[in-house]
């Protein structure tokens, strides 16, 4: 019998939480935002490259659980071409998703998915939204 925690601890997820090392710090970007959780200590550093409002290139420094670092790699492998408000948009309904029962997402933000087992564990909701606060900084920091 599975439990709740096999079900989120999965593969994939740690796949995504070992990937987000991939998504380098930027030398020169266009606005830097961190995000860090009170609750438990977690961190996300966004940088940015921003051109007409569409998000051109990412770059993170992420110091965060499983939960936060794979949420963070999700989000970093389709950012590229979204805007601001696509990810505030995201944003909101990952925190939806965990808060409120809401829909998964779709399409590009699928692998959310593997996050959803997540709703059960209320002290990680905030790691797994830091990367939605950090690229709001960075966004606002032009």
């Amino acid at each position: 019998m599975k439990s709740a925690l096999s079900d989120l601890y999965q593969e994939e997820l740690l796949g995504y939480a070992i990937a987000v090392e991939q998504f380098n710090r930027l030398q020169n970007p266009t606005g830097t935002g961190t995000a860090v959780s009170r609750r438990c200590g977690s961190k996300v550093t966004v940088d940015l490259m921003l051109r007409e409002g569409v998000i051109s290139d990412i770059g993170l420094d992420v110091d965060a659980c499983a939960l936060g670092s794979a949420s963070s790699a999700i989000v970093a492998e389709k950012a590229v071409g979204k805007t601001l408000d696509d990810i505030r948009s995201l944003g909101q309904s990952i925190w939806c998703m965990l808060k409120d029962d809401g829909a998964i997402p779709t399409g590009d933000w699928a692998n959310f998915k593997f996050l959803a087992p997540a709703k059960i564990l209320e002290n990680r909701h905030q790691s797994i939204c830091l990367i939605f606060d950090a690229i709001k900084k960075a966004g606002s920091a032009r």
